[in-house]
């Protein structure tokens, strides 16, 4: 495999990203290979865990949590256990390859039976991606390179200069062919730490910005981003180029081909990001790069989530009480809940925050907000969804959020939170959720369709 690949320079290596769909099993293994082979700048490989081979099956992730779950409470975990190993052992005889995950298999198995105390949930959800990196380097005949410890974040989540050098220097050499495992790495006390979902996006995207790569290529099962959910607006047209700042807003208000933290690092150096479908490799898919100079398009691209609450206060001279909006956001914040936006009158405040995490602490936050802030009234409204409408294209087009209210006039949808940022690359609407697709339709028909 290695006399496939010519001696590069560093800033001329692509960063390959491979997510679960493309590693399933050794038929998709041996596509990852094709791909590699296909051009030889592709020297930096990024691997999620083994994704489902069936839609009913449990995500191999989710698997792993249950197994530390059930070790830790002296339960047996054999069931799913038997599941998790058959999968990597299965890809290791597909591929006919010698491999040592039976015994890193084993030795995991041991750990979990003894319960050991420094046997952290983290480190046995990473095993994941772990021990799909292992496997993918041996059979590639590649360097492996595991992300712990060198992959640092400190205590807000950035990814430490330290790392960066580091990841630059024990990848300095341009004429191996590296193997990573994303979605993990280590915190400033040296643990091994866990990202959120889609972390592996997050990986990729460092090591493109610590080594100067020309190119980041994240490996999916579609071919590049679409201008809607394909599930609520059918043959929604794709997007060929997205910028930064655009696909930023897509993926935080709900495009989920992307991790939304996987932007920065790349942004960081202007390197560009590809989405490619590692079924159909010959497909152009997504770029993602810097601002166009000039856009066609007046949209970009549609996208939403549901499941948000939003906190209504009402108070009358507010403007003119220092501190208030910082005071309501502090009960949150002490509460851990963050807010999404906050669209504000002069004597009203309006906080979206997350169901999920307000649901549970909701009744206090009520009472908190109403012994310390006197307000005249506050109501909570639930069943909430967010719709993100993202363009360049908008801020040179008069007329734009007047034809997307229209549009939704049309099909008798309230929009209850109105919220656009001085950019005007983005406008989002608050809509009941029983309205979410209904309006997603909408909103494209008026600039799409």
């Amino acid at each position: 495999m290695q006399a496939l690949f010519s001696i590069l320079p560093p800033m001329t290596r692509i960063v390959s990203k491979f997510g679960g769909s493309s590693l399933a099993d050794a038929i998709q293994f041996r596509k990852v290979r094709y791909i590699l082979e296909g051009n030889p700048n592709r020297k930096i490989v990024v691997v999620s865990a083994p994704g489902k081979k069936d839609p009913k099956e449990t995500k191999l992730t989710d698997l792993l949590y249950a197994i530390y779950d059930l070790a830790k409470n002296g339960l047996d975990f054999s069931e799913p256990w038997k599941f998790v190993k058959g999968r990597f052992i299965e890809i290791t005889e597909g591929l006919s390859i010698k491999s040592t995950i039976r015994e890193e298999l084993e030795e995991l198995e041991k750990s979990l039976q003894k319960q050991s105390d420094d046997l952290s949930v983290d480190f046995v959800v990473s095993r994941g991606e772990y021990l799909c990196a292992k496997i993918m380097s041996e059979y590639l005949s590649a360097k492996f390179i595991d992300a712990y410890p060198i992959i640092q974040f400190d205590s807000q989540h950035r990814v430490t200069q330290e790392s960066l050098d580091n990841l630059a220097a024990a990848l300095a050499d341009p004429e191996p062919l590296y193997v990573i495992p994303g979605f993990y790495g280590s915190d400033m006390q040296g643990k091994l730490k866990t990202f959120t979902r889609g972390g592996s996006d997050i990986t990729g995207a460092i090591l493109a910005n610590a080594c100067d790569c020309l190119l980041y290529e994240n490996w999916t099962d579609v071919s590049g981003l679409l201008m809607a959910d394909p599930r609520i607006v059918q043959e929604a047209h794709s997007i060929n180029y997205v910028s930064y700042r655009e696909i930023r807003e897509l993926a935080y208000s709900g495009a989920n081909v992307l991790h939304d933290e996987s932007i920065a690092p790349c942004r960081a150096k202007n390197i560009s990001i590809n989405i490619k479908n590692t079924n159909n490799p010959s497909d152009l898919g997504t770029i993602i790069g810097p601002t166009p100079a000039s856009v066609s398009k007046t949209i970009t691209g549609i996208a939403g989530r549901k499941e948000f609450s939003m906190v209504y206060i009402e108070k009358s001279m507010m403007n003119k009480e220092k501190g208030f909006g910082r005071k309501v956001l502090g009960i949150l914040e002490d509460h851990d809940v963050s807010y999404e936006l906050s669209p504000c009158g002069i004597d009203s405040m309006n906080i979206v925050v997350d169901s999920k995490s307000f649901h549970r602490v909701q009744p206090i936050v009520f009472a908190e907000i109403q012994q310390k802030m006197q307000p005249n009234k506050i109501k909570i409204f639930n069943n909430l969804a967010l719709i993100a409408t993202v363009g360049h294209g908008m801020v040179s087009q008069t007329g734009t959020a007047a034809r997307l209210f229209s549009a939704l006039a049309k099909e008798n949808i309230n929009v209850r939170i109105i919220d656009q940022g001085s950019s005007e690359i983005n406008i989002i609407i608050g809509v009941s959720e029983v309205d979410f697709e209904k309006a997603i339709r909408a909103i494209y028909r008026e600039f799409v369709d």
